[in-house]
């Protein structure tokens, strides 16, 4: 029958490119203010469109926590809410929806072992098929090494196993160590190899993903790192849109339908 269809977030241009399976983990990265959280918050919201996903966060830096739920509500609402809206039928029906579909994990102190074993509960008692870290430098792992290297390699073995063994998708958002300009002035793109100890990120994530702004052209470009399996995406490739600031989302250029054409369960 051939290869089993990847999941996809409901955004054309990008699902031509990338798509997944659970059990697998996708590391997002990018130059600060580029859009990482926001672009990984449009893709949760695509899958619990497309499949009903349940998605957990540990966000230390989406806080506070009603400020990321504000965020959800918006791309979830396609627009700011107005004073009006609130406490309407719509504005209920998205709450409840919200409550029940997106869960944020908050603690004093993140650790990578104590976020697993909440994603570990929340698989059964809420059925989550996601788990957002964000970013991965403050969610660090008990066991600390001096060599990087081992220290991520052992991370992401982690995250790969709890993915395994609950049949979850983990999406981890990783900074970029330094912040390179080309002749002309402007900030290079950066890749997995930016990230501290790249080479381990590369070669133990599933695929990787660039979110990058580019602020002269007022655009959003999502590009493929890295996909393992040939039948989920391409490597290299580009998706471009224009970030919609009321609602959060995402305008496919290729494709300005996409935006219109999302519908949430309620609809």
């Amino acid at each position: 029958n051939g290869f089993k269809p990847g999941f996809q977030v409901g955004l054309s241009n990008f699902d031509d490119i990338f798509s997944t399976y659970t059990g697998q983990f996708i590391t997002v990265t990018g130059i600060p203010s580029s859009g990482k959280s926001d672009f990984v918050d449009r893709m949760v919201v695509g899958y619990n469109r497309n499949y009903e996903w349940k998605t957990a966060f540990a966000s230390p830096e989406n806080q506070p926590t009603y400020l990321h739920a504000h965020k959800l509500m918006r791309k979830c609402w396609g627009g700011m809410p107005t004073a009006a809206d609130i406490y309407s039928d719509r504005w209920n029906q998205i709450a409840d929806h919200c409550n029940s579909n997106f869960f944020h994990i908050d603690m004093e102190r993140y650790t990578l072992e104590a976020v697993l074993k909440k994603g570990a509960e929340l698989v059964k008692r809420k059925g989550i098929k996601c788990l957002v870290i964000d970013p991965f430098n403050k969610v660090r792992s008990n066991d600390q090494s001096g060599d990087v290297n081992v220290y991520t390699l052992e991370y992401l073995q982690k995250i790969e196993t709890f993915a395994k063994k609950y049949d979850v998708l983990v999406i981890v958002v990783a900074h970029p160590t330094k912040m390179y300009k080309d002749a002309n002035g402007k900030i290079e793109e950066p890749t997995m190899y930016n990230i501290k100890g790249g080479g381990e990120w590369y070669d133990a994530s599933y695929h990787g993903l660039l979110v990058h702004r580019d602020y002269e052209a007022k655009t959003v470009k999502c590009k493929v790192l890295k996909v393992k399996f040939q039948n989920l995406g391409e490597n290299g490739a580009e998706a471009h849109f224009k970030w919609q600031p009321d609602s959060g989302d995402y305008l496919s250029i290729d494709n300005p339908a996409d935006l219109l054409d999302a519908k949430m369960p309620w609809e």
